[in-house]
């Protein structure tokens, strides 16, 4: 008797290492992976650079903006620090240049409003986050070209939208990323889109 005790008291001290050990090993993993550097997403660069120029024959070119700008859910451009009709009024004046002694060149703004709204995620799988976020850029704008009696001698009008989700708990970093990604991109598809309408309708005017 006093062996066979003697030998199950060495067996549970055994396991009771051998448990121990398991436990450490786990644990040291869970260390390592949460020191491990989380990846940071680039931040956005607007670059007028690479989007479409223009050289129109007018002695001027006005920007205005029509839109009524809204100041409450779901609309949240008014909380960005560079809003999405901004973005526009930068483009056309860094790639807009007038090269002509007569004409007037008017951008109007007629649109660009930023939404974000919440949506449920249907397909989210056991742990991912069942509501996310929606965000809906639509920008509008007219071309309008006027002679020096303010006679209409040229327009056009120019649409994109464009839409992107995200989680709901994201760092302002990564939320700021993605909506800016989606600016930037709708800014490029309405340079790209200008581009097209100018020169079907306002060929001989732009050089």
């Amino acid at each position: 008797m006093g062996a066979s005790s003697k030998q199950n008291v060495c067996s549970t001290s055994n396991y009771i290492k051998f448990i121990m050990k398991k436990l450490f090993l786990v644990f040291a993993i869970l260390f390592i992976n949460s020191c491990q550097t989380i990846e940071k997403v680039d931040s956005i660069v607007f670059d007028n650079q690479q989007l479409s120029k223009f050289d129109i024959y007018s002695n001027t070119i006005e920007i205005k903006e029509i839109f009524e700008k809204k100041f409450s859910d779901p609309y949240m451009g008014h909380t960005l620090k560079v809003d999405p009709s901004q973005r526009i009024i930068s483009w056309v004046n860094d790639n807009f240049k007038s090269i002509g002694n007569e004409n007037i060149f008017i951008v109007s703004i007629l649109d660009a409003s930023l939404l974000q709204t919440e949506f449920e995620n249907t397909e989210a799988k056991n742990f991912d986050e069942k509501i996310n976020y929606k965000y809906d850029l639509f920008y509008l704008i007219e071309f309008n070209l006027f002679n020096d009696s303010r006679d209409l001698i040229a327009t056009t009008v120019v649409e994109t939208s464009r839409s992107t989700t995200s989680g709901l708990y994201i760092s302002i970093h990564e939320k700021e990323n993605i909506i800016n990604d989606l600016i930037y991109q709708s800014l490029s598809d309405l340079s790209s889109e200008s581009n097209t309408m100018l020169k079907q309708y306002m060929s001989e005017f732009i050089l």
